[in-house]
């Protein structure tokens, strides 16, 4: 009988009990419970932590292409049943219409329910908006949005180090990064 070899701590894949602890940890803890950096800082420790990490992400991924299949599945079964409903109902709708025009009242009250022309208002259809917007004796038709050039602003503050009144560079806090393979 051939014994299989311990596997190198830094190798061993990260046990079902670990993930259980990351999971307390994360829940009960928060930022306030994290190890010292003390603990942390063995290189086994580290990829483990990492592997725990590429474990969640695969876990989160798994998630979110059961849901989006079952969005999708669905969404087909909604647009399935909304034909019966809805070829049925689009010809009643073309039938009253057709009665109401007949009749040439613009009410017709029932039971169940009121037959009714509602005028529209007007609205305004332009062919071409760029040539409208182009066209100088339009330009009183044209709206003008104001903002700020961001990128403008910060190259005249990168190249001269003036600051417009009223103008901070912010800087974010630094992104951390983990790239697990």
């Amino acid at each position: 009988m051939t014994v299989a070899p311990k596997p190198e701590p830094h190798l061993a894949l990260i046990e079902p009990e670990e993930l259980a602890n990351i999971e307390i940890a994360a829940e009960l803890e928060g930022p306030e419970g994290l190890p010292d950096a003390q603990e942390v800082q063995d290189e086994a420790t580290i990829e483990r932590y990492l592997r725990a990490v590429r474990h969640y992400r695969q876990e989160a991924q798994r998630v979110k292409d059961a849901a989006q299949a079952e969005r999708e599945r669905v969404a087909a079964w909604e647009e399935r049943h909304l034909k019966i409903a809805q070829r049925p109902l689009e010809y009643l709708e073309m039938v009253l219409r057709h009665f109401s025009s007949a009749t040439g009242r613009a009410r017709r009250t029932s039971p169940n329910g009121t037959l009714s022309w509602r005028r529209q208002p007007e609205r305004v259809e332009i062919a071409d908006p760029e040539a409208f917007c182009a066209d100088p004796e339009n330009a009183g038709f044209v709206r003008v949005r104001k903002e700020p050039d961001k990128a403008k602003i910060k190259a005249q503050v990168k190249a001269t180090g003036d600051l417009p009144e009223g103008v901070e560079l912010v800087r974010d806090e630094d992104k951390f990064l983990i790239d697990v393979e």
